[in-house]
């Protein structure tokens, strides 16, 4: 009798295990599917139509005339390269001064587990709380940041900072910067904590500085956490919104606008649904073609180190 039993025992195993499995994987699916997968497809699908936000009765199809009408948006244009910019200045400083930072605290010393701390505090703040704050120390009236310049003769600097286009958009990107950099950091020091320690012993016997040792050897083994980093402040310049929604709104005069808030602006006050979802399909395809040319990358990377070994 037993072993009867025991063959229907191992089949039915499998079949609890799969069945485990997918109850424990069916919420994230839930999630994923109701709240990325549809809101993305209506989204593509509201761009093909001039609704007003108003009245499902008034959805009607205009092909692709929200794209068209695009290309003679002068803002749309201006808030794109905005976005540009928020990307470069992403990558650029976030990458540099992470990697430098992790550089720095590969090298233990007395409190640097603080610092780091310290570096990380800003990712975890609320964005929208970050934009009140950042409008309130800059106002020109009650701010504190043009009394501690005049305080310090420096009073030449004072103005209006986020009224003033020529200086809102550059305070913009430092405040993300100084926001995002500090996850980064963590990355970068996750990815040196995985490298191997023989080959850093090599070179020290070889003679090599801690220069030539950061130059030839740390910052090559980096090259796919660097290019992982690069990716994702790319992603991070090209979704900003919440900051400059709070404290300049797109202003003075569309100087600080970029796709996402003028698309929030058409949508939600302009009542133009259908135009603001292809500002944000335009957004989706830029973002999809970075992680695209990554994932590229990446695979001739590995199919390179396949056939060197």
């Amino acid at each position: 009798m037993s072993t009867t039993v025991e063959p229907r025992a191992r089949e039915r195993r499998p079949t609890r295990q799969a069945t485990r499995a997918f109850l424990t994987i069916a919420p994230g699916y839930f999630f994923f599917v109701a709240f990325l997968l549809v809101p993305l497809a209506l989204t593509i699908a509201l761009s093909f139509t001039d609704w007003n936000g108003y009245s499902y009765d008034q959805i009607g199809f205009n092909g692709i005339q929200n794209y068209v009408d695009l290309a003679s948006d002068p803002v749309f244009l201006r808030a794109l390269v905005h976005n540009v910019a928020f990307l470069a200045g992403s990558m650029v400083l976030k990458t540099g001064l992470a990697l430098a930072l992790a550089l720095a605290f590969r090298r233990a010393f007395p409190g640097s587990g603080l610092f780091q701390g310290i570096f990380l505090i800003p990712s975890t703040l609320s964005l929208v709380v970050v934009g009140i704050v950042l409008k309130f120390v800059f106002d020109p009236n009650n701010g504190l940041v043009n009394p501690v310049l005049e305080s310090v003769g420096l009073g030449a600097l004072a103005g209006p900072w986020l009224a003033d286009g020529s200086r809102a958009l550059p305070l913009l990107v430092l405040l993300d910067v100084w926001v995002g950099f500090g996850l980064y950091l963590f990355i970068f020091i996750a990815g040196m904590a995985s490298l191997p320690g023989d080959v850093f012993e090599a070179a020290r016997v070889d003679g090599a500085g801690w220069w030539k040792e950061t130059l030839f050897v740390t910052i090559p083994m980096l090259a796919d956490t660097i290019k992982l980093v690069l990716l994702l402040a790319a992603i991070d310049g090209l979704k900003v919104f919440a900051t400059i929604y709070v404290s300049t709104g797109g202003g003075p005069s569309n100087s600080t606008e970029v796709l996402s808030t003028w698309a929030f602006f058409q949508a939600f006050s302009g009542n133009r649904v259908g135009y603001g979802s292809a500002i944000l399909v335009v957004l989706l395809v830029i973002t999809l073609v970075l992680a695209f040319f990554y994932v590229r990358q990446g695979r001739a990377d590995r199919l390179g180190k396949d056939q060197r070994s």
